[in-house]
């Protein structure tokens, strides 16, 4: 009878063992996966891919502003839109605090940083955010998330666009006045006044408004 009870136990034990290194095993899978899905969709951002920037965004995605202000899928991906058309430089990045996964559902917390240029001004953002993710038939999707106040900071880098041309001759000047007419003005990668007027000449060949 003891025989029969320390096999049982011992069964009973290694059971435990085996089971619980195989969840331990799972969920350090589920976390690499979920990482690598950040970062896919970072890659995507930073190239300007909408469609792979929120690849494994859920569809149904739910958001929280810090100021407690109500977002979904659509909207973050018409705001997303309008900031890559706007910036000339962006750049973004995940850090992570913590990763849970229980089950089919993970909790994340992190702090993204975004850099960017829109016209004569670097813009640094961090913000704090707690995503929540699920596990479906296709993997891991991100369903909701909340932001939480950050550091954001604007630095003038240069001239405005104004000042430089003040500083062109006039046939530059009414060159550039025609070209904004029909074009609008996107951003220029320099403030130097030759580089500056090369841009704008140069605009119509490669820029489609």
């Amino acid at each position: 009878m003891k025989k029969g009870n320390i096999l049982l136990t011992t069964l009973l034990t290694a059971s435990i063992f085996i089971n619980g290194g195989m969840a331990k095993a799972n969920t350090q899978s589920d976390r690499q996966e979920i990482i690598r899905r950040y970062q896919w969709m970072s890659d995507g951002c930073n190239a300007r891919l909408i469609q792979q920037c929120y690849a494994y965004w859920s569809i149904g995605f739910q958001g929280r502003g810090s100021d407690g202000s109500l977002t979904n899928f659509t909207e973050h991906i018409q705001s997303t839109y309008k900031l890559f058309q706007q910036a000339s430089q962006y750049q973004h990045r995940d850090e992570f605090i913590r990763i849970n996964v229980n089950g089919n559902r993970a909790e994340v917390m992190g702090l993204s940083y975004s850099d960017y240029v829109i016209g004569n001004k670097r813009i640094h953002s961090q913000t704090p955010y707690e995503d929540i993710w699920e596990k479906t038939s296709n993997g891991w999707v991100l369903v909701s998330a909340r932001w939480y106040k950050g550091n954001y900071n604007e630095t003038a880098i240069g001239r405005s666009p104004t000042q430089a041309n003040s500083q062109l001759s006039p046939e530059q000047q009414e060159r550039l006045r025609r070209i904004i007419r029909q074009y609008g003005y996107p951003a220029a990668p320099s403030t130097s006044v030759n580089q500056q007027f090369n841009f704008v000449h140069q605009m119509p060949r490669f820029w489609n408004p």
